[in-house]
């Protein structure tokens, strides 16, 4: 039988900000490679030169893999690279 916590407003407020904080951690680690595990809005226009409007209608339209937390988008480095990848007419040149 599972148990129900209740928490105070402040309580879950303070865990909210630790996790957000551990999530955001993410970013900062690296693996092997100097390239982050997950990008950020900023990242996705700064490096793709994408919009604000393209990036929310690529997300709308589930175009690029996401994950929303705490009012944050991650987009994972890794599955971004292959949809770039397996959307590349290198090959047909």
């Amino acid at each position: 039988m599972s148990k129900i916590a209740l928490l105070q407003e402040d309580e879950l407020k303070a865990y909210l900000d630790d996790l957000k904080l551990a999530i955001e951690g993410l970013n900062l680690q690296q693996s092997d490679s100097s390239t982050p595990k997950y990008y950020r809005n900023k990242d996705l226009k700064e490096i793709f030169g994408l919009s604000d409007g393209t990036i929310i209608k690529w997300r709308k339209e589930n175009k690029i893999p996401f994950t929303y937390i705490d009012s944050i988008y991650f987009y994972p480095v890794d599955e971004i690279n292959q949809l770039l990848k397996n959307n590349s007419n290198q090959g047909l040149i």
